[in-house]
């Protein structure tokens, strides 16, 4: 015996209701205000029903719920199950061709209805989900601090409708600390280490299965110092070489953060080459000066390579923090010497009309000149600061205010360097018209 398509209709309707879901022909139990829904797991119950959560704050009542027909006016029969009695209760009635529901507490809410002489019976939980979070900063110190935070929530529960046993559900609450948008750490109660020189906002976010969000931020007040500097000189700077010569005028330029600025600590260190030819073994003092100073200057009279620290504290009752910095680079002093040009044509064309000679890094210079015959034509003597590429030095090719003859003619230049090397040279220079 074959079924009608009315009566095999009729059947799958009543399975469908049986189970306490909407069939496919319209009538339904939803809602279209839920953070977030999920089928109940119950653990005998044969019911597919539905768990609705709302996010809101603590003992708030919002949950909705709204029944349809498949177009007829019925009248909805609304009960609640009590978890006591492990039975349903009447709740509310109301005809129409849909019934809602608004302002629910927790708990099973059933729905039933008469359609096309069908009985239709539905169900669906409500959960009305809150959070309270706290954060607040505990252990700080030079090296770290710990972030602590502290949530407080519902018990998200349901209940077996067989056993009437209630079943708890997992929060599942997922952590972020991040300051900014730079996550932080994943975990509740995470220790930070290096702790920021500046005061930081530090933000928790918490949320829970339902996709609810709570955000609490907290203030870290920074202890710890940033040193960090700079250097500049105002010697000027020469086009043909690429260092500055001794001596050297440093300013130093203090950029550290949240430094007392009574407790700066500036290291200036002895001569690179200097430390690094001390005897095997032999008890090395590195130090050349010690200053105590926000912004020192310091003038760096002989040549080489310079390394400089600074140490910047903050104190705190109980003790202080420190942090150091070293230069990245040293400050690199040309090395002295003397060079003396070959050839100058005194004619008076604005074109190496004078005899030049360049200096660099020396503390005293005595440059001679000769004629063929050993006499003296031209003589510069000086101690104490010899100016790079000085014009002191230099010879306009006359003898007495008259132009020397044309020829060769023979120089010596000793000079001292601020190295403490003799910078000695001799040579022939030749002066055409």
């Amino acid at each position: 015996m074959k079924l009608s398509s009315l009566v095999w209709t009729l059947l799958i309707s009543l399975c469908l209701n049986l189970l306490g879901i909407s069939d496919s022909f319209g009538q339904a139990l939803k809602s279209s205000t839920a953070s977030f829904s999920e089928s109940a797991p119950y653990p005998t119950f044969s019911g597919k029903d539905y768990i609705y959560y709302f996010c809101g704050i603590a003992n708030h009542q919002d949950g909705t719920l709204k029944a349809t027909s498949l177009g007829q006016s019925v009248t909805f029969k609304w009960e609640k199950y009590t978890q006591g009695t492990g039975a349903f209760t009447f709740y509310f009635n109301e005809t129409g061709t849909s019934s809602t529901l608004n302002n629910l507490s927790d708990g099973c809410y059933r729905v039933s209805f008469t359609e096309n002489g069908i009985n239709y019976v539905l169900r669906a939980w409500i959960i009305n989900t809150w959070m309270t979070v706290t954060s607040t900063i505990t252990d700080s110190n030079c090296q770290s601090f710990k972030l602590l935070g502290v949530v407080n929530g519902p018990s998200y529960a349901f209940a077996d409708l067989t056993t009437n046993q209630v079943i708890l559900i997992d929060p599942s609450y997922k952590y972020v600390w991040q300051t900014g948008s730079t996550l932080v750490s994943n975990a509740l109660n995470p220790t930070v280490l290096g702790p920021p020189p500046i005061n930081t906002i530090y933000q928790l976010q918490v949320t829970d299965r339902a996709g609810c969000m709570v955000i609490s931020p907290v203030t870290y007040q920074s202890i710890v110092p940033k040193a960090k500097f700079s250097w500049k000189t105002n010697q000027p700077a020469v086009a043909q070489y690429s260092l500055p010569e001794a001596p050297l005028p440093v300013q130093f330029i203090n950029e550290s953060i949240n430094g007392d600025v009574e407790k700066f600590e500036w290291f200036l260190f002895k001569e690179k080459s200097s430390l690094s030819n001390q005897p095997k073994g032999a008890k090395i003092d590195s130090i050349m000066e010690e200053i105590y100073l926000k912004d020192p200057s310091y003038t760096y009279e002989h040549t080489g390579s310079y390394m400089v620290k600074l140490i910047a504290a903050k104190q705190s009752p109980g003790f202080t923090c420190r942090d150091t910095m070293y230069l990245k680079d040293y400050i690199v002093i040309d090395s002295s010497l003397v060079k003396v040009a070959p050839a100058f044509t005194p004619n008076g064309d604005g074109v190496n009309d004078i005899l030049m000679i360049r200096t660099r890094s020396l503390q005293s210079l005595d440059f001679q000149i000769f004629n063929r015959w050993g006499r003296i034509v031209h003589h510069f003597r000086k101690s104490g600061y010899v100016p790079a590429d000085t014009e002191m030095a230099t010879w306009d090719g006359k003898i007495n205010n008259v132009l020397a003859s044309p020829g060769v003619y023979f120089y010596v230049a000793d000079g001292q360097g601020r190295d403490g090397k003799r910078r000695r040279k001799k040579g022939f220079i030749e002066l055409i018209w």
